[in-house]
């Protein structure tokens, strides 16, 4: 008797990717002026990462090892496993580098005294409260200009580490190969 069963590779990547593209595709149709930047470059970060341990796993026999390395020293290794070394101080790792920064800084920040222009009354003082002024340089740059710039520059880094390991079968926005196996029992 014949039964069939579906089966699926599922790359969390792959799920990563469909959330990093809804958002930009909200962001880019003006849905909302009030947009959660922040959630969109965590979840670039989160996306790059799981992106290396995936093609981690495909290439490297003992990833489970390296897993849990900073994922700079991911990358590297990933270059060292296809003979090549990163050039660190150009685009597309340049942009791994700079969201990185980024979402290390909004994980594992410190609070930071920020100080604002002084003002003649209390209110025009007051009214300066959640606004983009009294926000750190590093943050007040993570606005829809930057964010909708990031997207070359993500598919670009995307791509870059698709090339160096080898891994042009399935494009980094795959959701997986989802197949029906069948089953003689």
């Amino acid at each position: 008797m014949k039964k069939y069963q579906p089966h699926m590779e599922f790359p969390a990547h792959g799920k990563n990717m469909q959330s990093v593209s809804k958002m930009l595709w909200l962001l880019e149709s003006n849905i909302s002026d009030h947009y959660p930047y922040t959630s969109l470059v965590v979840f670039e970060a989160f996306t790059i990462e799981s992106y290396l341990n995936t093609l981690g796993w495909e290439s490297i026999e003992f990833w489970s090892e390296l897993e849990r390395l900073p994922w700079k020293k991911k990358v590297d290794i990933l270059h060292v496993n296809s003979g090549k070394k990163a050039n660190w101080s150009q685009e597309p790792l340049q942009f791994a580098t700079e969201i990185f920064q980024i979402r290390d800084k909004l994980a594992h920040g410190k609070p930071e005294k920020v100080k604002g222009d002084f003002y003649a009354t209390y209110e025009e003082a007051h009214n300066t409260f959640g606004t983009h002024i009294l926000e750190p340089k590093w943050y007040k740059k993570i606005d829809k200009k930057w964010i909708l710039e990031s997207r070359v520059r993500f598919d670009s880094l995307m791509k870059y580490l698709s090339d160096i390991s080898g891994h042009t079968n399935e494009p980094y926005t795959s959701g997986g190969d989802f197949r029906v196996l069948e089953i003689e029992t």
